[in-house]
C-alpha cells in the first residue's frame, strides 16, 4: 500500500508543480526524445527523486530548471521570440473615461520593463521588511507613542506605481534632456479663471483636451511651476501678462531637504530627491517662496494635500503635521522630520535630559 500512495502523491505533485514548466519547455524546437527527457527530469525534481537526492523542488526552483532546459533545447536562442516581441511592443493611451481616468494599454520589451521597475524602486524606496518570511510582531503601541506610521499610507501597490510614474515624467521634463517643443522643454500648461481659483469652485483645462480637470490638479501644477497671470479685456484681447516667480531655487531646496529628509507625511518613504517643495501658505494667498514656508512632499501627497485629511503648519520655521482622524483620533499636531541628523539630535536631547 505505501507504494501506490507515494505514486499518487508524486502524480499530484507533478500535476501541480511542473505543469506550467512543461508548457514553457513544450514551445522549444526540439525532438520528442529531448522533450520527454526534460519532462522526466522536471517531474523527478518536483517529487524529490532527482539525481541529487534533494527535497522536492519549490515552484521557483522548478521555474528556473524549466528555463535552463528551454535554453538548452532551443538552439536558435532568443532571436525568434525577440522578433515577435519587437513586432508586438507598444503603448496606447485611450480616451478619458467617465470615471475621469485615461486607460493605458500596451506591452513592454523585457529590458524596458526592467528599467521601469528599477525606476519605480528608486522612487518608492522599498524596504526589505515588506518581503515575505519570518518577522517580529510589534507589541501594542501605547497612547504616548502616537499612531503607527506604517498604517498612514493606505495606497495599493498599483496606485503607488502610478504615482511613481508621474514623478518620473516630471523629472524627465525638468531634466532638460528631452527634445524641445516650440523652442521650449515640454511644459504642461493648465488654464483656469482667477475667480474660480480664488473661490475654489469651477474647473481647469488642459490644451487639446475636451474634458476639464479639477482645481486641485491645477493648484498642484501651479505650486510646483511658474504661474503666468494673463489679463484679458471683455472682448478677449490680452491686456497684460505677469509672470510670478514662485519656484524654490536649488539653494532653498537643499536647506529644506536637510531639514525634512523626505516626504513629511508619516509612513511615506519617498526620498527627498523625488519630492516636490510645497508652499504651506499658498502663494496665491500671499505665502512667500521662503524656506520657512516650504516643505517636502511626494507627488501623491502634494496632489492630495487639500483633500487627503493631512494638515501642515509651520511653527518657528519647523514643520508640524496633523493626520486624518482615521489615522490619529487625537488630531494632535506633531513635529515632523525624516532627516537623520535632526532625528539623531532629538535622540541626543532625550538621552541627555535636555529640552
Amino acid at each position: 500500500m505505501p507504494a501506490p500512495a507515494r505514486s499518487d502523491a508524486c502524480g499530484a505533485c507533478r500535476h501541480r508543480r511542473h505543469g506550467r514548466c512543461r508548457r514553457r519547455v513544450r514551445g522549444c524546437l526540439a525532438g520528442r526524445v529531448e522533450l520527454l527527457a526534460a519532462d522526466e527530469e522536471l517531474a523527478a525534481a518536483a517529487c524529490g527523486e532527482g539525481t541529487d537526492a534533494g527535497p522536492p523542488a519549490s515552484a521557483d526552483e522548478l521555474r528556473a530548471y524549466a528555463q535552463v532546459w528551454a535554453a538548452y533545447l532551443d538552439q536558435d536562442g532568443a532571436e525568434p521570440s525577440e522578433s515577435r516581441a519587437l513586432r508586438k511592443r507598444g503603448i496606447t493611451l485611450g480616451r478619458p473615461a467617465h470615471d475621469g481616468l485615461v486607460p493605458v494599454r500596451g506591452a513592454l520589451l523585457p529590458e524596458v520593463a526592467a528599467q521601469l521597475r528599477l525606476a519605480f524602486d528608486s522612487v518608492l524606496n522599498p524596504r526589505v521588511s515588506g518581503a515575505n518570511g519570518p518577522c517580529f510582531i510589534e507589541s501594542e503601541r501605547t497612547e504616548s507613542e502616537g499612531p503607527n506610521e506604517e498604517k498612514a499610507d493606505d495606497r495599493t501597490h498599483s496606485q503607488k506605481q502610478h504615482d511613481a510614474f508621474a514623478v518620473l515624467l516630471a523629472a524627465a521634463v525638468a531634466s532638460g534632456a528631452l527634445p524641445t517643443l516650440g523652442g521650449a522643454s515640454p511644459t504642461l500648461v493648465v488654464s483656469v479663471r482667477e475667480e474660480d481659483l480664488a473661490t475654489g469652485r469651477g474647473y481647469a483645462h488642459l490644451p487639446g483636451e475636451d474634458d476639464p480637470i479639477s482645481l486641485a490638479a491645477a493648484r498642484h501644477i501651479g505650486c510646483r511651476g511658474v504661474v503666468q497671470r494673463v489679463v484679458m479685456s471683455a472682448a478677449g484681447r490680452v491686456v497684460s501678462i505677469t509672470t510670478l516667480d514662485r519656484v524654490f531655487n536649488h539653494h532653498q531646496r537643499r536647506a529644506i531637504t536637510l531639514r525634512d529628509g523626505g516626504c513629511l507625511i508619516p509612513g511615506c518613504r519617498v526620498p527627498p530627491q523625488w519630492c516636490e517643495v510645497h508652499h504651506v501658505e499658498e502663494h496665491s494667498r500671499g505665502g512667500p517662496t521662503h524656506i520657512d514656508n516650504g516643505v517636502l512632499l511626494c507627488w501623491f501627497h502634494h496632489r492630495t494635500i487639500d483633500t487627503g485629511g493631512w494638515r501642515i503648519r509651520m511653527i518657528g520655521g519647523v514643520p508640524h503635521v496633523r493626520g486624518p482622524e482615521w489615522w490619529d483620533a487625537s488630531h494632535a499636531w506633531r513635529q515632523a522630520t525624516k532627516s537623520p541628523t535632526r532625528m539623531r539630535d532629538a535622540i541626543g536631547r532625550v538621552t541627555s535630559g535636555g529640552p
